[in-house]
């Protein structure tokens, strides 16, 4: 259901992104990744959905003949899931979020208005860990590539039954974002829901190195050891960074605490500012 709130509440895409996210209860996101999902949802079809659900909300609002004018941004909100199998994989289910900053015209008035909302159907996207190595590594081409358009490209994936179909936009975006920063950095700045599958992520990496491309990471999976949990904060932080973390909360770590627990836990006393 789209809300309606008076006046004016964006002037550009990085401010209806803003908004969206407040108004969505991901405010911790950080607004930057967003962008390369741009590509998972269709804008032209939400397009024609976005005026009928703005029709339907100012009609309510303000009458039926109300008219209006303005501008729309679609805003996608993706949230990722990690999966273990059949093959160790992040799961994105991508929300398309429409901001829309207005101008109302009845027979007595004009006002400005901005309507946020969802619209149209989640979207998910599939990104096998195995894929995700080959993007650091650059090597992409170990995939035999099944079909390709001017938007999407498949890939056969040992382990997947169907191809891996992304958008190209897609896979270029991310492959400029990593080339920056660290995949633990990146999915950290999807707040508390990236916190919680990045030591995950992190451990199918270290597993894909060491030759177990199929098993799924022991991290979550034993009483936490010193080793491991360090090597995973290496991997997010570099060495240096990763011991003086450790050395700082290991008093704190009960026994009873997994590996993914005791990297959680680390995580969240260091608030998240990496």
């Amino acid at each position: 259901m789209m809300k309606i709130l008076a006046g004016r509440r964006a002037d550009n895409l990085d401010e209806a992104t803003l908004l969206a996210l407040q108004e969505a209860g991901k405010g911790e996101f950080s607004p930057d990744v967003t962008t390369i999902f741009a590509s998972v949802i269709d804008a032209d079809k939400l397009g024609v959905e976005a005026e009928r659900s703005i029709n339907t909300a100012v009609r309510g609002r303000y009458g039926r003949g109300a008219r209006w004018r303005g501008r729309q941004w679609f805003i996608p909100l993706p949230q990722p899931r990690y999966d273990a199998q059949p093959i160790p994989r992040l799961t994105f289910t991508v929300a398309g979020y429409l901001v829309a900053i207005i101008t109302v015209e009845t027979t007595d008035d004009s006002y400005r208005a901005t309507l946020v909302g969802p619209a149209g159907k989640l979207e998910k996207l599939t990104l096998p860990i195995s894929f995700l190595q080959a993007i650091l590594d650059d090597e992409l081409e170990q995939f035999q590539i099944v079909g390709r358009d001017s938007k999407y490209t498949s890939w056969s994936i040992p382990g997947l039954k169907e191809p891996l179909r992304l958008p190209n936009d897609f896979v270029a975006g991310l492959s400029a974002v990593l080339r920056l920063k660290s995949v633990a950095s990146w999915l950290l700045e999807f707040g508390s829901e990236g916190e919680a599958v990045a030591p995950q992520v992190v451990g199918s990496l270290l597993g894909l190195q060491f030759g177990a491309t199929a098993a799924p990471p022991p991290i979550g999976e034993q009483p936490f050891q010193r080793e491991i949990v360090i090597e995973t904060l290496t991997r997010m932080f570099g060495s240096a960074r990763a011991a003086e973390m450790f050395q700082k909360w290991a008093p704190y770590l009960k026994s009873s605490m997994t590996n993914e627990e005791a990297i959680s836990f680390i995580l969240k006393q260091e608030g998240r500012r990496y």
